[in-house]
């Protein structure tokens, strides 16, 4: 998954910040300050990270010449979690993969197909860091993010140790009443699509394209930035599920996915139409949709006008 802006939601406890490395790091370190202060002040809190649990190899031959070049052949499939990214590499050979199964305690299958063949001894490790968020600091009412400012409020500084290597990353989030997000899936899309449900592209039919729809919503996410409008302010699920079908259509009609009786290109002309057209009649001329202000989780009613008025 790419790096996205973190909602961390106010008042819950047991919550964590998480930071995938582009190694397997060996410790980590974090401090969580307001993104207007510098590293030399003192942060919000701080503390030592937890590198991912996952570190197993490989037992049995598993890649690109094998019948099955999805599956992995693992000694433990303990803590590996659908939809992280972990690192596998053997010798000078590495790439990322993605489960979207774990089928057993002997063996997973990932989203897309090796590039490279392993034997017994490959190594198949997390990257992913974690830190947990002070109790005390999420519960502080005065802590919460502004709906009015699109950006993340807070940035958080992890010091990595890798192969020996200290290295500095940052990462950043909002602290927020509740986070907003869609409730868009695959029934949506057909919907619209009829037939898109028994012809999606191979790679995203175990999980119903729910990676390709959550990519939706981050690039719907980033085209709301553009306009200053932060996504947890809005007050409409219908809006915003909206945006997410008309956009995840347009990604799959970039995909070369069409309906009967359309080319490629037309599909691809027509959704992208529908979608910009869509956040220029909704946001760009006027909004017509409450949003939060502040950080109060209240809003300004958006009231219809007459069509005259003196």
């Amino acid at each position: 998954m790419p790096r996205t802006t973190t909602d961390l939601v106010f008042g819950v406890a047991s919550q964590a910040l998480a930071h995938r490395v582009l190694a397997r790091p060996t410790s980590a370190t974090f401090a969580v300050f307001e993104d207007y202060a510098n590293d030399s002040e003192t942060p919000e809190f701080s503390g030592t990270a937890t590198v991912d649990s996952v570190s197993t190899t490989v037992d049995a031959a598993t890649g690109v010449s094998t019948t099955d070049p999805q599956r992995i052949n693992l000694a433990a499939t303990t803590a590996i979690v659908t939809g992280r990214k972990y690192l596998l590499s053997q010798n000078s050979k590495q790439e990322w993969v993605e489960p979207i199964e774990i089928v057993s305690a002997d063996y997973i299958r990932v989203r897309h197909p090796l590039r490279n063949d392993y034997t017994s001894g490959a190594t198949f490790v997390g990257t992913t860091i974690t830190a947990a968020v002070d109790a005390t600091w999420v519960a502080t009412e005065a802590n919460l993010s502004d709906h009015l400012d699109p950006n993340p409020d807070y940035r958080v500084r992890w010091e990595i140790l890798v192969n020996g290597e200290t290295k500095v990353e940052y990462s950043y989030f909002d602290l927020v009443r509740a986070t907003v997000t869609h409730g868009v899936d695959i029934e949506d899309l057909n919907v619209r699509a009829p037939g898109l449900h028994d012809s999606l592209p191979v790679e995203y039919q175990p999980d119903q394209g729910r990676a390709l729809i959550d990519s939706a919503w981050r690039s719907v996410q980033s085209k709301l930035a553009a306009l200053r409008i932060d996504s947890d302010a809005f007050r409409d699920d219908q809006f915003v599920d909206e945006l997410v079908i008309m956009r995840a259509l347009y990604m799959l009609a970039m995909g070369g996915w069409h309906p009967l009786g359309m080319s490629s290109g037309e599909y691809i002309a027509e959704t992208s139409t529908d979608y910009e057209r869509f956040i220029e009649q909704h946001l760009q001329v006027k909004l017509t949709h409450p949003v939060a202000q502040g950080s109060s989780a209240g809003v300004v009613p958006v009231r219809a006008l007459p069509l005259w008025s003196k």
